[in-house]
């Protein structure tokens, strides 16, 4: 699976290939979890969360519901079909 945003559409299909896709367009962004936690108005430990892959009730809920519809994430660069 690709790390980085690279004009590709990357399926997410797990809280850890979530996380790893944020991690990735994080650091190609330049930034740390402390921006962008301060951008996304959460606390660093809740980005730091987020990236380690860890299943919060609200992610294993967006989850549980793409499989029950057969449907998949997928992460791209804004504006791209």
């Amino acid at each position: 699976m690709p790390t980085s945003l690279d004009g590709r559409s990357t399926p997410i299909r797990s809280p850890e290939a979530l996380g790893r896709a944020v991690r990735a367009a994080r650091v190609e962004a330049g930034l740390t979890q402390a921006e962008l936690a301060e951008r996304t108005r959460a606390n660093r430990y809740a980005i730091h969360t987020l990236e380690a892959g860890n299943e919060t009730r609200a992610v294993e809920l967006i989850f549980d519901a793409l499989a029950a519809l057969g449907l998949e994430l997928a992460i791209r660069p804004r504006g791209q079909a």
